[in-house]
C-alpha cells in the first residue's frame, strides 16, 4: 500500500541539466549573478515541471496515482539482487488491466451454484404465465392476481449434485426457486415452485399443497404497502391539526411527515395487522426517518386481498391509549385529557445536518485533505474468474446467493479437496426493547425483508477500486421484473501483518495475504456486509457487520415511567434531542456443510479442563498412581469427545471447548484430519422460551448445531415465520432430533452476532460492529501448508535468502468511483 506521495522523493532527485550550467556561467558580476539565480529560478521550475509529467503523464483530473510493482527474486541468493528504477525520463507504464471474469447467459453453460441470471428469470416468468401459474400480465400486480414475488436459484439436491461432480454422474440441472403470491384463487394462498430444468425442458413443481401456505403470512411489499398507505392517509387527514400542532407544522402525506411498518404483523399465520410509526421525513434520504420517530403510533388491519375492508385502529400518542380510531384520539386531544407535546418550532430544519451523512466543514481533522493508503495489483490480479467461479492459490469455490437469504459460496476446495461444500447465510434476526409504542413489541427476521435484494457495491468504500465486481440478480414483485446489480466485489488484499514470522538467528516470514469475496446488503434501514475471506493456509474466514441508520424510539423528556436521570431507562440511553437507542441485537445463522475428505464425517469436542493428575491421565488410560515428576496435583489437560446424536452448542468460557468436524483418513502423524468451527460473536440469547418469537428464532439459543444432512432441511427459519411466530414452519429445535451423526455427513449451523445498545457514537451512522467464525485446518496437513509459497528468509552468514516478488513502478488505473455514474 502507498500513498500519492510515496514517490516524492524520487521526483525530488529529478533536475534540469541547465540548472548547473546556469548557476556557474556568470560569477564574474553582481549583475550576472543575480541574473544567475534568476535564471536557475526559472530552470528549477521547468525542471520540476518536466519532472513530474515524465512520472506522471496524465491529466490531474483523471485520479491516477504513481504505484510501486515487482519484479520477482529468485528464491535463493548468495546476495541481494537490487531493483532496478525506471528512468524518469520515459513514462511508466500502467499496471496491468484487471481481467474481467468470463461470462456466458446461457442455462447449459451454467454451473450447478451460480445465481441465476435475468435471462433465466425471464424464461421461468414466461413459463409460469403460459402454464397458468401466474396472472399478471402487464403493468404493477394488484393483490388480487398470482404474480410472482421473487425468484431465485433452487440449489440441487445434494447426493445429486455430488454425484455430478464427484463421480462424473448425470448434470440435475439448474431450478429456479419461485415464491408466488396467489390473490386470483377463492381462498387466496402463497405457493412455491421448483422450475426447470433450466434452458430443457421445464416443469413447475408446487413444493407444498395448495392453501398449506396462508395468504396472511406473506411478506411485506410494495403492492401491499400502497393499500396500506391508502389506510395510513385516511387517518392522518382526521388527525392533521394534532400532527401540525405537535410536529413543528408538519403532516401526512406529503407535508413533511411519512410513516414507518413495523413487524411482525401478528403472531398467527390467518391473521394479519400492520403497526406503523410516523416519522419525520429527512430530505435526500429515504431512511433518515428511523432517526426520527414520533410518539404517534397506530395499526392498519389488513388480512386478505380486499382493501375495502381494511381500516385503521389502536391509536398512541406520547404511549397515551389505545383509541380505537383516529377521531376517538383528537377528540381526547381537543378536550384537554391527554398529555402532549409540541416541537420546538423550526426543529424541522435541523434534520437534515443533524441526519444527513456529510462531512462537518468547520471540523476539518488535519491533514485528513490527503489520499489515504491504498493497494493495488502491481503485476494484475493473481485470481481468475469464469462466471461466478473464482480460483486463487489452490483455492476454487463458486460465489452465489439467494434473494430469499442472501450470500453464500459452494463447493469450496483447497488443493483440489472439498473443504466447504455450502456457506450459506440464513437468516438475520433482531428483537428490540424500547418504553415506546414503537417499539416494545418489535421482531424483524431479515430473511422476511429481502436480504438477498442485493444492491451495487460503493467501490472505493466498500471495496478497494481495484476489485473485480460481479453481477446478482433479483426479481422485483412490483414492476414483475428482474434487476441486476454489481453486488459482489472480489479482490486480494494485503493483511498488512504476518500470516507467521520468527526471529532467531534466521529473520523469516510470510505476509498474510488473503483473497476477499464481499456482499453490501443494504436491508432496511441497516446496511450489512457479508465477507468469506480464504487465506493462504487453508483457513477461511466469514464476517457479519452492520452499518446504517439506528431505529430509534422517540425520546419522551417527560416521560412518566422513567427515574430522574434523563440521558437514561431501562433500555438504553438518549442519543439526540428526541431520540433514544433502543436495545436490541443482531443473530446471524449460517448454514455451513463442510465435507473433510468426504461426506463420512464426526463431530469432536475437544474440552478445555482442570483437574487433579489421575483424573487428567485416566481420561486415556487406567492409572493407579500420580507420576512423581508432577510436582503439584493440579493440572490442565483436554478430554475428547465424539457426538453420537445430533446436538446444540453453547459457548461457555467457564468450560472452553474446541468444535472440530473430522475424517477418519488421518495425517502423517495417526492423527485424524479435520477442521475447527471457530465462532468469534460476544452474543447469547436472554430471551426465555416464553418470549412469543422464541418458537421461529429457537436457532438464536445456540452458538453451533449439528445435524445429520438432510435435503428437506433446507434453512434454519422458514421463509414466512416472521409473520407466523406462534406456529413457524421451522424450528431449529425440531432439527434436533436424536439422529445418529457418527461417520456420516454432517450439517453444522453456525450463530454468531452482536448485541447492540446503541449510544451516540451511533448517530447519524452506525460504525460496523463486526461478528463471524473462522474455519481452520485441525491437523488436516502434516506441516504449516504455506511452504509451496515464496517465503522472506535471511540469515546472518547469507546462506539463505529468499523473498515474495517484490514491485516496480507502475501507474493505477483509472477507475469511476462515482456511484450514481453510468
Amino acid at each position: 500500500m502507498t500513498s500519492n506521495n510515496a514517490y516524492s522523493a524520487e521526483r525530488g532527485d529529478t533536475k534540469d541539466p541547465r540548472a548547473s550550467t546556469d548557476s556557474t556561467s556568470f560569477k564574474s558580476t553582481l549583475c550576472h549573478q543575480v541574473s544567475g539565480v534568476i535564471i536557475f529560478a526559472i530552470g528549477l521550475v521547468i525542471g520540476i515541471i518536466i519532472g513530474v509529467y515524465a512520472i506522471k503523464p496524465m491529466n490531474d483530473a483523471q485520479c491516477s496515482n504513481s504505484m510501486a510493482t515487482a519484479a520477482s527474486v529468485p528464491a535463493m541468493l548468495t546476495t541481494p539482487k537490487p531493483v532496478q528504477h525506471p528512468s524518469n525520463k520515459t513514462s511508466i507504464p500502467s499496471c496491468p488491466a484487471d481481467k474481467r471474469p468470463t461470462r456466458s447467459n446461457k442455462p447449459e453453460d451454467k454451473g450447478l451454484f451460480e445465481l441465476l441470471s435475468e435471462d433465466e428469470m425471464n424464461a421461468v416468468k414466461m413459463f409460469l404465465k403460459a402454464q397458468g401459474h401466474v396472472s399478471i400480465t402487464d403493468g404493477t400486480p394488484t393483490l388480487k392476481d398470482s404474480y410472482i414475488y421473487g425468484i431465485s436459484l433452487y440449489a440441487p439436491y445434494k447426493s445429486q449434485a455430488l454425484n455430478h461432480l464427484d463421480k462424473g454422474g448425470p448434470n440435475p440441472g439448474r431450478y429456479a426457486d419461485v415464491h408466488v403470491h396467489r390473490g386470483n384463487r377463492a381462498v387466496p394462498d402463497l405457493m412455491e415452485y421448483r422450475v426447470g430444468p433450466l434452458g430443457g425442458a421445464m416443469t413447475a413443481q408446487a413444493m407444498y399443497r395448495d392453501g398449506e401456505l396462508p395468504y396472511n403470512s406473506r411478506p411485506r411489499d410494495g403492492i401491499e404497502w400502497d393499500g396500506i398507505t391508502e389506510q395510513v392517509s385516511l387517518a392522518m387527514a382526521t388527525l392533521r391539526p394534532m400532527l401540525q400542532a405537535s410536529f413543528d407544522g408538519a403532516f401526512f402525506p406529503n407535508g413533511g411527515l411519512i410513516f414507518h411498518p413495523q413487524a411482525p404483523p401478528s403472531l398467527q399465520a390467518n391473521e394479519r395487522a400492520t403497526r406503523f410509526v410516523l416519522a419525520l421525513l429527512v430530505d435526500g434520504t429515504a431512511r433518515g426517518r428511523d432517526l426520527n420517530f414520533l410518539p404517534l403510533t397506530g395499526t392498519v388491519h389488513n388480512p386478505g386481498v380486499n382493501k375495502n375492508t381494511w381500516y385503521t385502529h389502536s391509536f398512541y400518542y406520547l404511549d397515551q391509549g389505545p383509541f380505537p380510531t383516529a377521531q376517538a384520539l383528537l377528540s381526547a386531544y381537543n378536550n384537554g385529557t391527554l398529555r402532549k407535546i409540541a416541537l420546538p418550532k423550526g426543529y424541522r430544519q435541523t434534520l437534515f445536518s443533524a441526519t444527513y451523512p456529510k462531512q462537518n466543514n468547520d471540523r476539518r481533522r488535519e491533514s485528513s485533505d490527503k489520499a489515504p493508503p491504498r493497494s493495488y495489483y502491481p503485476a494484475g490480479p493473481r485470481y481468475t474468474i469464469h462466471d461466478h467461479t473464482v480460483k486463487w492459490m489452490d483455492w476454487e469455490f463458486v460465489v452465489a446467493g439467494s434473494q430469499f437469504r442472501g450470500p453464500s459460496i459452494y463447493d469450496a476446495r483447497f488443493k483440489g479437496e472439498r473443504i466447504v461444500y455450502e456457506n450459506s447465510l440464513n437468516e438475520v434476526t433482531l428483537a428490540y426493547a424500547s418504553d415506546v409504542t414503537s417499539g416494545a413489541n418489535t421482531v424483524y427476521m431479515d430473511a422476511t425483508f429481502g436480504v438477498g435484494e442485493f444492491q451495487s457495491i460503493i467501490l472505493g468504500v466498500d471495496c478497494p477500486s481495484h476489485a473485480t465486481l460481479l453481477d446478482a440478480t433479483w426479481f422485483d414483485s412490483y414492476s414483475q421484473s428482474p434487476i441486476t446489480a454489481k453486488a459482489i466485489c472480489i479482490f486480494e488484499t494485503a493483511g498488512e501483518h504476518s500470516l507467521w514470522r520468527r526471529k532467531d538467528k534466521f529473520a523469516a516470514g510470510m505476509a498474510n495475504n488473503y483473497l476477499v469475496v464481499r456482499f453490501a446488503l443494504p436491508v432496511g434501514n441497516y446496511d450489512y456486509s457479508i465477507d468469506f475471506r480464504f487465506f493462504l493456509d487453508g483457513s477461511l474466514k466469514t464476517d457479519a457487520s452492520a452499518s446504517g441508520y439506528l431505529q430509534s424510539s422517540f425520546w419522551d423528556p417527560e416521560n412518566p415511567r422513567a427515574g430522574q436521570d434523563k440521558a437514561t431507562d431501562a433500555f438504553g440511553y438518549r442519543v439526540g434531542q428526541y431520540a433514544h437507542g433502543a436495545i436490541h441485537d443482531h443473530t446471524f445463522g449460517f448454514k455451513v456443510d463442510m465435507d473433510i475428505l468426504g461426506t463420512k464425517n464426526n463431530f469432536e469436542v475437544i474440552k478445555w479442563k482442570a483437574g487433579d493428575v489421575l483424573g487428567a491421565l485416566n481420561t486415556q488410560a487406567n492409572v493407579s498412581e500420580k507420576p512423581p515428576y508432577f510436582l503439584y496435583d493440579e493440572t490442565r489437560y483436554v478430554e475428547w469427545e465424539t457426538l453420537a446424536t445430533e446436538s446444540g452448542l453453547k459457548i461457555n468460557m467457564i468450560n472452553p471447548e474446541f468444535w472440530t468436524v473430522t475424517s477418519e483418513n488421518k495425517n502423517k502423524w495417526g492423527v485424524k484430519r479435520g477442521y475447527r468451527i471457530h465462532p468469534e460473536t460476544l452474543a447469547a440469547q436472554v430471551l426465555t422460551d416464553r418470549h412469543p418469537s422464541m418458537k421461529a428464532t429457537s436457532y438464536t439459543k445456540y452458538h453451533c448445531v449439528v445435524t445429520k444432512q438432510n435435503d428437506a432441511e433446507r434453512f434454519l427459519s422458514g421463509t414466512y415465520d416472521l409473520n407466523r411466530l406462534a406456529d413457524p414452519m421451522v424450528s431449529i429445535d425440531n432439527y434436533i432430533n436424536n439422529e445418529p451423526i457418527t461417520n456420516t455427513d454432517l450439517v453444522t449451523w453456525v450463530v454468531v452476532g452482536f448485541l447492540h445498545i446503541p449510544t451516540s457514537e451511533d448517530v447519524p451512522m452506525t460504525v460496523g460492529p463486526t461478528t463471524g467464525f473462522s474455519l481452520k485446518p485441525w491437523n488436516y496437513f502434516d506441516t504449516t501448508s504455506t511452504f509451496d509459497m515464496p517465503q522472506y528468509l535471511d540469515t546472518k552468514d547469507r546462506s539463505f535468502m529468499q523473498r515474495p516478488p517484490q514491485p516496480t513502478t507502475c501507474v493505477e488505473q483509472k477507475t469511476n468511483d462515482c456511484y450514481f455514474c453510468n
